[in-house]
C-alpha cells in the first residue's frame, strides 16, 4: 500500500502537467487537499489568523502548483514551508495591527499619549529575515548541486539540502524528521550527527561568502547580521 507521501507526490505530478482551469486538475487538487486535512501533519499553531493561513496556503500552493520538487522533500513539507511563511506574515500584521490599536492616555493638560511612542524601540528584524530568505533561496537552488551530492548513507533523497528546508526557520525536531523520511533507530540516531559533520559546514561556508558570519570559525555574526547554524 502506497505510503501519504507517494499517494500525494503521484496526485501532484498528474495535476502539474494540467492546465489551471482544467476540471480534472480542480479534482486532482481536491483530492489533495482532503488526504492533508485528514492525515493531521499539517503544521499547527493556536493563534487567531491560524485559519487565514492555512487558506492562503492552500490557494497559493494550489496556483504554484509546479513549484514543488519531489527531489526536495515530503509534500506535506512543502506545505508546511509555506504555512510557516503565511504565519509570519500574518503574525506580522497582527503585532502592527495590535500596536496601532492600542489604548491612548491623556495628561492633564489634554495632551494624547501613545503607549506606542513610549515602549522601547523593537529589534530591527528585517536584516534576519532577508538573510533567512536568502539562505532558503540558496538551499531550493542549489548552484553547485553540493546540497543534493551530500547524502546521508548514499541515500539520494536525504541530503543536506532536505535536511536544511526541514531544520529551519522552524528547527523541526529530529524525531519528527526521522519518522518523516522513514528512519529506523540507528539511521534516527546518527541523522543529527550527519548534519552537523556534513551540513553544517556548507551552511557556513555559503554565511561567510555572504558576509553574514566571520571567516575566522568562531561563527560570531558580524554586527547587524544574524547567525547560520
Amino acid at each position: 500500500m502506497p505510503t501519504l507521501d507517494q499517494t500525494l507526490r503521484k496526485l501532484i505530478a498528474e495535476a502539474q502537467v494540467l492546465s489551471l482551469k482544467s476540471l480534472k486538475r480542480q479534482q486532482l487538487l481536491q483530492k489533495i487537499y482532503r488526504l492533508v486535512m485528514k492525515s493531521g501533519k499539517l503544521w499547527r499553531e493556536y493563534v487567531p489568523y491560524y485559519g487565514d493561513a492555512v487558506q492562503q496556503m492552500w490557494e497559493y500552493c494550489c496556483q504554484h502548483l509546479d513549484e514543488y520538487d519531489p527531489e526536495v522533500g515530503a509534500v506535506i513539507s512543502w506545505f508546511n514551508f509555506r504555512l510557516k511563511k503565511e504565519l509570519r506574515r500574518l503574525r506580522d500584521q497582527h503585532n502592527r495591527r495590535r500596536d496601532r490599536t492600542a489604548s491612548t492616555q491623556t495628561t492633564s493638560h489634554g495632551d494624547v499619549l501613545d503607549p506606542v511612542d513610549r515602549l522601547p524601540s523593537r529589534p530591527n528584524i528585517d536584516p534576519v529575515l532577508d538573510i533567512l530568505e536568502k539562505t532558503v533561496a540558496w538551499v531550493n537552488a542549489d548552484p553547485e548541486g553540493e546540497l543534493r551530492a551530500t547524502r546521508f548513507r548514499k541515500r539520494s533523497d536525504i541530503n543536506a539540502q532536505v535536511l536544511f528546508l526541514k531544520r529551519f526557520p522552524s528547527e523541526t525536531p529530529w524525531n519528527e524528521i526521522a519518522a518523516d523520511l522513514g528512519l529506523n533507530a540507528a539511521e534516527s540516531k546518527d541523522l543529527p550527527k550527519f548534519y552537523n559533520r556534513r551540513c553544517l559546514p556548507l551552511l557556513r561556508k555559503f554565511g561567510v561568502s555572504q558576509g553574514y558570519i566571520e571567516e575566522s570559525g568562531t561563527d560570531r555574526p558580524r554586527e547587524g547580521k544574524g547567525k547560520l547554524s
